[in-house]
């Protein structure tokens, strides 16, 4: 079987989850064109605070699959943990890894006592994969841009 590994990221993972952000992205559904200094800007900004959270699934050493994020910090213990990446290579999909490491996270964030997990995401597919993991839809709030 696959030989997998789920840990927290460490900064010296970075350049491989720009290398694996960039792979994931690059295909259907999304087909976003990342450069690598992009997406290394997004990990570190995300991973750059002192309530950020960042995991990653090791497969003989190379990184297939990360989620990062941070804890919103809120009132009465709402206190939720916001996903801002999550994906699985492409050639990894499917095969149950993203479900493990959504569990994992889950469990990581029980122990901090959070007991709310948030993200959005873009397109049905990706909405059916939450779905599927026990997310639920929810209208609690609105979306909202400014164009400059």
């Amino acid at each position: 079987g696959i030989t997998m590994n789920i840990r927290k990221i460490h900064a010296n993972d970075y350049n491989d989850c720009a290398k694996s952000l960039v792979a994931s992205y690059a295909g259907p559904p999304w087909n976003n064109k990342w450069t690598e200094n992009e997406a290394l800007l997004r990990i570190e900004a995300t991973m750059s605070g002192f309530n950020s959270r960042g995991y990653v699934v090791e497969e003989k050493g190379k990184i297939i699959a990360m989620c990062l994020g941070r804890i919103d910090y809120y009132f009465s213990a709402l206190n939720q943990f916001c996903i801002d990446e999550f994906n699985v290579i492409p050639s990894q999909q499917r095969l149950g890894i993203g479900k493990q490491l959504i569990s994992y996270v889950s469990d990581a964030m029980k122990r901090e006592n959070i007991n709310t997990i948030f993200l959005i995401t873009g397109g049905e597919l990706s909405s059916k994969f939450y779905e599927k993991n026990g997310f639920i839809k929810t209208t609690d709030g609105i979306m909202m841009e400014l164009g400059l």
